[in-house]
C-alpha cells in the first residue's frame, strides 16, 4: 500500500521540479518515521499528560503500540496503572493488563470525537471516600478537598466498549457502602457476560448489600438511539428495582429512570442518594427520574408511608455546594401515627427494619434519629419510662443539604384527636430548618406556629412557637360520655427555647411559657364539686344519668419553664359554685409531676374535704389521689383569687391582648380586685 502511493506521488510530480522532489522525500521521512518509530519512547510523555489532566500519577509498565494508518487510527496499551490520591488507603485506583483505544478520524475532522472501538482486558478499579469526604474518582482535584459540584462526567461517544474479567471495589466512608463486584461488556451471544454486566456484593451501613446491572451488548451504539439499562439492587431492607434509558449512550448528562423502591426506614436511603431524608415507618414509593445536567427531577412520585398515600414531585439540584431538594407533596389521608418516627418514636408496626434483619432482638431495634457526631450509629430505643424521644437528631446530615418542602394532608387520621388537615413548609438553608407555618386544623380550630432548629452549632439550638386558636373542648367528648368534661373555646401559646439533639434534652434544657386560657365555658358539675370537694354531691353527679354543668367564668393555665422546670404561676378555673385553684411544678428532665388542685366551694357545704387532689407519677405514668392527713390552708376566695391577679393578666396579654379584655375574665379579674382589697386588713 505504501509503495503504490508513493509511485503515484511521484509520477504525478515528476514535472514539478527539485521542488517536488524535496517535498516528497519529506513525506517519505515522515511516513518511515511513523512506520519504524518505537511509540514506546512517548509512554513517559503521554503517562504525564494523562497525570496532568486526571490529577492522578500514572504509568505505563508494558508496551505502547500506535496504529496511524486507518480511518480509525489506535492506540494500545499494556499495563496502564493509575495511582489513587496519597490520602486513599489503597495505592492503585485504575489498572489495566491491556487497552485499546481507536479514534473516528473523519468524525475527528469535522469536530466530533467519537471512538470506535474500545477494549479493555482485566480492568481492576479501586475507588474511595474517606471521612472527610474527599473522593479519589473526582479526577482533576489536587487539593485534597472535597469537591463542591457534581456535575456530570463527559465521555465521548464509543461505538463498541468490550471490558473483559473487569473487578470493582467502591470504599465510602461517608455512606457506611463496601463493595466488590465483576463488571463485563461482550458481544458474544450465548455468552452469561454478553451484554453489559455489573454484579456487586458488599455491605451498606454494615448490612448486606447487593446490586446487579445489565444492558444490551455495547455496539453499534448510535448517538441519536437510546440504550436501556436494568438495574436491581437489594440493601438488607431497601430493595429498589430501576430502569434506565440513555438518549444518547455515554452522556452521563441526560437520562431517564423508572424506580421503585421500599424497605423499613426512608432515612435509610441517605447511604444510597446522600440525602438527609426524614425518618419514617415502612414504605414503598415509585417515581420517574428525569436528569439533565446537574438537576434530577421526579416526576409521578407516589407512593406510601405506612399507612399514609404521599404523592408530588420533587427536584434535586446537585451542583450547588450542598444538594438542595424541593419538593411539592400532598397526602389524601395521613396517619398521624406515621409521623412519630419523624420525632424519635418507633414506627407503629415495624417492619423489619437494619438491626432486625441482621439479628437485632427487637428490644434493641432502630429509632428515628442518630448520633451528630457520625453519621449515623445504631440508633437507641426510647427510653421505656419517658414521654419524650432521646433519639439523636443527624446533625451531619442537616448540615449536608437544604431544601425547601411544602406539604398538605387532605384528611388525617388521628386517634382521639378531631383533626382533619395537617400543612407545613420546611425550609433548610446550611444548617438552619424552619417549619414556617406549621398548622394542625382540628374540626373546630387548630394549632398554628413555627419551629427552627440551628444545627450550625455543635449542639443545636430549637425554638418553638405554637399558638391554640379556638380549640372547641366540645369535641373531644369520648363516644361512652354524654357529654364532654368541658367545652369552650380554648385559647393559648407555646413559646420554648433549648437546646439538644433530642425531644427529650429540648424539654430538659427548655425555658419560656406555656399558657392556655378558657375565657367563657362549661364544666361538669361533678367535677366542679369534686375540687371542692364534697364527696356526696359529686359522687353522686357522676353516678347521675342527668350529669348538670356548672358555667365557667374564667380559666387560665399559665407556666413559666426554666431549664427544663415548669413551674405554676397562675392556676385558676372560676366557676359559678367553685373556685379552683392549682399550684406545683413539672420536671422535664426526668418527666416527673408535682401538681395539686384544691377547689374551694363559693356555697356552704355541711360535708367538705378540704383535702387538695394531687397529681404525682410521670408523664407517661401519672397518678391522681388526695393529698390525705394534710389540711389545706384557710383562704378566702377574694384574697385566692386576688394573689392570682397580676399573672394571670399577664397570662391572657401573652395569648391574646384581647383576652384581658374579655367580658368574662376582665369581670373576674376586676371584682377578684375589688374582693382582694375589701378582704385585706386594715
Amino acid at each position: 500500500m505504501l509503495s503504490v502511493m508513493l509511485r503515484n506521488y511521484f509520477a504525478t510530480h515528476r514535472k514539478s521540479g527539485w521542488a517536488g522532489v524535496v517535498l516528497a522525500i519529506l513525506l517519505l521521512l515522515v511516513v518511515l518515521f511513523l512506520v519504524f518509530f518505537d511509540w514506546n519512547y512517548f509512554k513517559p510523555t503521554l503517562a504525564r499528560i494523562i497525570s496532568e489532566k486526571t490529577g492522578r500519577p500514572t504509568s505505563i509498565e508494558g508496551n505502547l503500540t500506535v496504529h496511524v494508518w486507518s480511518w480509525n487510527p489506535s492506540a494500545e496499551v499494556d499495563g496502564l496503572t493509575m495511582k489513587n490520591p496519597s490520602w486513599a488507603e489503597r495505592d492503585v485506583m485504575f489498572h489495566a493488563d491491556r487497552l485499546i483505544v481507536s479514534v473516528s478520524l473523519g468524525r475527528l475532522l469535522r469536530g466530533q470525537l467519537v471512538l470506535p472501538e474500545i477494549e479493555v482486558v482485566q480492568p481492576t478499579v479501586d475507588l474511595e471516600r474517606d471521612s472527610k469526604g474527599r473522593a479519589s474518582w473526582e479526577l482533576g482535584d489536587t487539593s485534597g478537598k472535597p469537591q463542591t459540584s457534581a456535575k456530570p462526567a463527559k465521555i465521548p461517544t464509543i461505538r463498541r466498549l468490550l471490558i473483559e474479567d473487569g473487578k470493582v471495589r467502591v470504599t465510602d466512608k461517608i455512606r457506611k457502602l463496601m463493595l466488590d463486584g465483576s463488571l463485563n461488556a461482550s458481544d458474544e451471544a450465548g455468552k452469561e457476560s454478553a451484554g453489559f454486566t455489573l454484579k456487586c456484593t458488599g455491605s451498606l451501613n454494615e448490612k448486606l448489600f447487593r446490586a446487579q446491572l445489565h444492558g444490551g451488548p455495547l455496539v453499534n451504539l448510535d448517538p441519536d438511539h437510546p440504550y436501556d439499562l436494568e438495574a436491581h439492587l437489594t440493601a438488607s431492607d431497601i430493595t429498589l428495582d430501576a430502569h434506565a434509558s440513555f438518549p444518547k449512550p455515554f452522556d452521563m448528562g441526560a437520562h431517564q429512570v423508572k424506580f421503585s423502591v421500599s424497605g423499613s426506614d426512608l432515612a435509610d436511603v441517605y447511604y444510597l442518594t446522600g440525602l438527609a431524608l426524614p425518618n419514617t415507618p415502612p414504605y414503598q414509593l415509585s417515581a420517574d427520574v428525569k436528569h439533565t445536567g446537574t438537576v434530577f427531577r421526579l416526576e409521578n412520585f407516589k407512593g406510601k408511608l405506612g399507612s399514609s398515600d404521599i404523592e408530588g414531585e420533587l427536584e434535586v439540584q446537585a451542583a450547588t455546594k450542598r444538594p438542595k431538594l424541593t419538593a411539592k407533596l400532598s397526602s389524601n389521608s395521613l396517619n398521624m401515627v406515621d409521623l412519630a418516627p419523624t420525632l424519635g418514636q418507633p414506627a407503629s408496626s415495624p417492619a423489619s427494619s437494619l438491626n432486625t434483619a441482621a439479628g437485632t432482638p427487637p428490644a434493641k431495634a432502630k429509632t428515628a434519629h442518630h448520633s451528630s457526631k457520625s453519621p449515623p450509629p445504631t440508633r437507641p430505643p426510647p427510653a421505656a419510662d419517658h414521654l419524650f424521644p432521646d433519639a439523636d437528631l443527624q446533625v451531619n446530615r442537616v448540615r449536608g443539604m437544604d431544601a425547601d418542602v411544602t406539604y398538605h394532608a387532605n384528611s388525617v387520621v388521628a386517634p382521639k384527636l378531631p383533626m382533619k388537615e395537617v400543612s407545613f413548609h420546611l425550609q433548610l438553608q446550611d444548617g438552619l430548618l424552619r417549619l414556617n407555618p406549621l398548622s394542625f386544623v382540628l374540626d373546630a380550630g387548630k394549632f398554628s406556629g413555627s419551629v427552627a432548629i440551628d444545627a450550625r452549632k455543635d449542639v443545636p439550638e430549637t425554638t418553638i412557637d405554637m399558638g391554640i386558636d379556638n380549640v372547641d373542648l366540645g369535641q373531644f367528648k369520648s363516644k361512652s360520655a354524654q357529654q364532654p368534661p368541658l367545652d369552650g373555646s380554648l385559647m393559648g401559646r407555646l413559646d420554648i427555647h433549648g437546646f439538644g439533639t433530642s425531644v427529650h434534652k429540648l424539654a430538659s434544657t427548655a425555658d419560656g411559657t406555656l399558657s392556655v386560657a378558657l375565657p367563657q365555658g362549661q364544666m361538669n358539675s361533678a367535677i366542679a364539686e369534686l375540687t371542692g370537694i364534697n364527696v356526696i354531691r359529686g359522687l353522686g353527679l357522676l353516678l347521675s344519668q342527668k350529669q348538670k354543668d356548672t358555667e365557667i367564668r374564667c380559666g387560665i393555665v399559665d407556666f413559666q419553664a426554666n431549664k427544663g422546670m415548669l413551674d405554676s404561676k397562675s392556676v385558676f378555673i372560676d366557676t359559678t359554685d367553685v373556685l379552683i385553684t392549682g399550684r406545683g411544678d413539672i420536671d422535664l428532665r426526668d418527666e416527673k409531676l408535682d401538681l395539686s388542685l384544691q377547689g374551694d366551694p363559693k356555697k356552704i357545704r355541711l360535708l367538705r374535704l378540704r383535702s387538695p387532689i394531687t397529681l404525682h407519677g410521670t408523664l407517661l405514668h401519672p397518678a391522681v389521689g388526695v393529698q390525705a392527713g394534710k389540711l389545706a390552708a384557710q383562704a378566702g376566695i377574694a384574697v385566692a383569687l386576688g394573689t392570682l391577679l397580676t399573672p394571670a393578666a399577664a397570662a391572657l396579654a401573652l395569648i391574646d391582648p384581647g383576652l384581658a379584655k374579655n367580658k368574662d375574665c376582665s369581670s373576674v379579674l376586676a371584682q377578684a380586685h375589688e374582693d382582694a382589697a375589701d378582704a385585706a386588713p386594715r
